[in-house]
């Protein structure tokens, strides 16, 4: 087919709240564009859809998104390998719209990652239990998934106050606040043949708000301009 025959992706656009748990020190050292902690990034991403829509199509309420994620090197290099896990509550249009969206195929923030990526590992719709509130962000697959992340309070972080970023440069999810947190627990178990348990390491949250097709574009580097 032809790309001036190819059907034309939608607006859309999903909010809602997006964190993390990976093999990072705690603050993460890729929230700035630096790399890894260990010179490689292993954890679980997830995407809590609370509101969103993929032209007329209104998706359900709380659906989420979880991926699996290795790279090695620095966060902007082509260098991703990750799965993902999607809610099995979406219906047939709704699996179709989100695997569009995630997979880069529908403009966004997410054809970025399609620039980044050596390897998709696969798409598998699975049930899942993902909460968030402000002290407990959880997500657990059934025999692949457990994780739990919460705000790091230790130090000089003033008691009952979160330490926040504002505008990390994140691609999973730019511009806002991020709240530095810590994975309680961070357990993988054969998702897309990865297992792993990076407890007590990193996690960080940042609500997002993320549109396409033409919403996201990439900035030069300062070394580069």
């Amino acid at each position: 087919m032809a790309a001036t025959d190819a059907v034309p992706v939608p607006d859309w656009r999903i909010t809602g709240d997006w964190w993390d748990l990976c093999n990072c020190a705690i603050g993460c050292p890729c929230n700035f564009g630096s790399n890894p902690t260990h010179g490689f990034c292993e954890g679980v991403l997830t995407w809590l859809i609370r509101e969103g829509n993929y032209g007329n199509l209104t998706f359900a309420k709380d659906l989420a998104v979880v991926l699996i994620i290795h790279w090695e090197g620095n966060i902007f290099d082509k260098n991703r390998e990750f799965g993902f896990l999607i809610d099995d509550r979406a219906d047939p249009e709704e699996r179709v719209a989100l695997e569009k969206i995630f997979t880069g195929y529908a403009g966004g923030a997410f054809e970025a990652w399609r620039d980044l990526t050596l390897k998709l590992d696969g798409v598998q719709f699975v049930p899942m239990t993902v909460t968030h509130d402000a002290e407990n962000w959880r997500v657990e697959v059934p025999g692949l998934v457990e994780g739990l992340g919460g705000p790091f309070r230790k130090y000089m972080v003033p008691e009952g106050d979160t330490c926040r970023i504002y505008n990390a440069p994140r691609p999973e999810v730019v511009p806002g606040f991020l709240t530095v947190g810590q994975a309680k627990r961070n357990v993988v178990t054969g998702a897309f043949g990865r297992t792993f348990d990076w407890s007590e390491r990193s996690s960080k949250h940042i609500a997002f708000d993320l549109r396409g097709p033409k919403s996201f574009s990439w900035r030069k580097s300062l070394k580069s301009q």
